[in-house]
This record gives structure tokens, sequence and C-alpha cells, in this order.
């Protein structure tokens, strides 16, 4: 990449962050949480590479003993923003409702690191967690995530395969990466009546495959575009939540698709789509209106519900 490109990548990219810095503390301080019953301690995780750890915060709930069930989470990004921590108040209830480990996890960001930095991280992350059995129960492993992070959480499901991650939560993730001269085509607003969150620009979509990949070819991998995993990789338990006014909707809902392709009634059962009216990207994270928070809340359910039945599988 020329010199003057990156410089404007690297620009651009400390530009969005400062924006979604203020817009972050702005929503967030209007969201109160209840931290009771739940011990939050920021720790780091090993990585594969000697001399560099990962930040997590580990969400475990007071007075909890043994092994327990965990489940590993990764913040939306675009690969790009700098938000660990986004996504306290639902790991939280998580722990405190479950009565589980939550690892919110942190990842590598572009442009400074690029692709596969951040999907290692999901693995080392992982294979953190079913390397210490003292801590965690890692026959009761799920991951979850929102838009990269739901990408991410994906890909790492079908990676490493059903035997070790039990469930997937993906939030408006990102199942098809494509090329950049196919931006406009794949990543479509259908429906521009939303109460809540953002239309992606379809310029800033770009930038941020540009930003993490290093070619065309790497939306080609599987990793990086996970409905390119065979269906059979991907967990029994899988729940993908998008807002129709979300221009990854139609990609989210081909995902589905692709994971009933061949597959009997009870995995069309247990791998599902919850559809939500009228909402844009991250409704979750920036709600407008009652609406939006009576559906995070639901989602919220819903992701409860998928962890529970995922244990027992």
């Amino acid at each position: 990449m020329p010199l003057l490109r990156t410089i404007w990548f690297y620009a651009t990219a400390y530009v969005l962050r400062i924006f979604d810095y203020v817009k972050i503390f702005w929503y967030q301080s209007k969201r109160s949480i209840d931290r009771s019953g739940v011990t939050i301690e920021y720790i780091r995780i090993p990585s594969r590479d000697q001399g560099r750890s990962i930040r997590a915060i580990r969400y475990s709930p007071v007075g909890a003993t043994g092994p327990l069930p965990v489940h590993l989470n990764w913040h939306a990004s675009g690969w790009v923003l700098k938000r660990l921590g986004l996504d306290r108040h639902m790991c939280v209830k998580l722990a405190k409702d479950l009565q589980c480990i939550v690892l919110d996890c942190d990842y590598r960001k572009a442009p400074v690191h690029k692709f596969p930095a951040a999907h290692e991280d999901t693995e080392d992350a992982v294979l953190y967690a079913i390397a210490n059995p003292s801590l965690y129960d890692a026959k009761r492993l799920t991951v979850g995530g929102s838009s990269a992070g739901g990408n991410m959480a994906l890909s790492i499901s079908a990676h490493l395969g059903p035997e070790r991650v039990k469930g997937c939560f993906a939030l408006y993730p990102a199942p098809n990466v494509c090329r950049i001269s196919e931006v406009d085509k794949v990543f479509k607003c259908t429906d521009p009546n939303y109460h809540s969150g953002i239309i992606i620009p379809n310029e800033l979509m770009a930038f941020f495959i540009e930003s993490y990949t290093n070619s065309d070819e790497d939306t080609e991998n599987p990793r990086l575009s996970p409905i390119r995993y065979p269906q059979e990789k991907f967990p029994k338990h899988v729940l993908i939540a998008c807002g129709s006014a979300d221009s990854l909707f139609e990609s989210c809902r081909q995902m589905l698709d692709h994971l009933h392709d061949g597959v009997d009634e009870e995995l069309r059962t247990t791998r599902s789509f919850l559809s939500i009216p009228q909402e844009a990207h991250e409704f979750n994270n920036f709600p407008d209106a009652s609406a939006s928070v009576e559906w995070r809340d639901e989602m919220e359910e819903a992701a409860k519900a998928l962890i529970r039945a995922s244990w027992s599988s």
C-alpha cells in the first residue's frame, strides 16, 4: 500500500475512534448497571506470540465455586474501533443470571494488524479457556459477539468445531465479507425506516474491509467469511439476530439458510434467526426509542436461552 494511502487509513481510523468514544460515552451514561453479585476483573490472556497477551474482562458470579460454564464475547468494531467493555451490561447480565463466567475479550485492530490477526486472537482466547479446566468448564463453552465480533464468533465456532464450541450467538454479524468491488451489491438496506442504530454507509463498510484485509483473496477464506464453512462445522445451537433496517440483514438471512442446508428438523429449530423489526446496526448500543430498548432486552433474553440450551447438548 502506498505511503500516503497508509497514512490516510491510519488518520481515518484515529478520527473514527474519537467520534466513537464520544458517542459511546453519551449513550452508556444513560443506562445504569447493577454489578451486585458479579466480580469484574481485568486479565491478560496468553497469545501465540511470545511476549504478547490479549486484554480481557472476566465477569464471575460472586460465591460460585469450581469450574463454571464459560461464554466468550467479542465486541463490534469493524476490526478498527477500540471498544473493549462496550458490552459490559450484557456481560454482567449473563454472568449473574446464568451463573457462568463471561470473558469479554479484546483483539488486535486494523489498520495496524491485518487479517488474520483478530481471528487468531479469538482462537487464542478460546484455547486459553479450554486449557484451564480448574477455572472453566470447557464442556459448556459458548461464544458470541456483535458485528465484526459476531463474524469472529461464527468463524471460531466452525474453525474449532462443535465438539469444542457448544453454541454461538451472533448479533448483526458479517458472515460474508466481500471484495471491495462487491460492497454495493452485498450490503443493502432494504428497510429505510428504523427506530435506532445506524445505517452503515457502503463507503465506511469498504473502509473497514480494506483496513483489515491484505487483498481481495482474503475474503474467500472461510475464517473471514464464515458462510464459506460447511454447515456441519457449526454448533448445534446457533442464534443470529439482526435488525430489518441493517445493511447486514440479508447476509444474516443467507447465513441462516446456509446453516439449514440439508439438516434435519431438530437443527432447523436449534439454529435460529431473530429478525428485529425497524432496527438498524447497533440499535442495542445506541437506542433512541423505547421499542429499541424492549428489543435489546428481548435479544439478550434470547441469547441467555441459547446459552442454556447449548450446555445440555
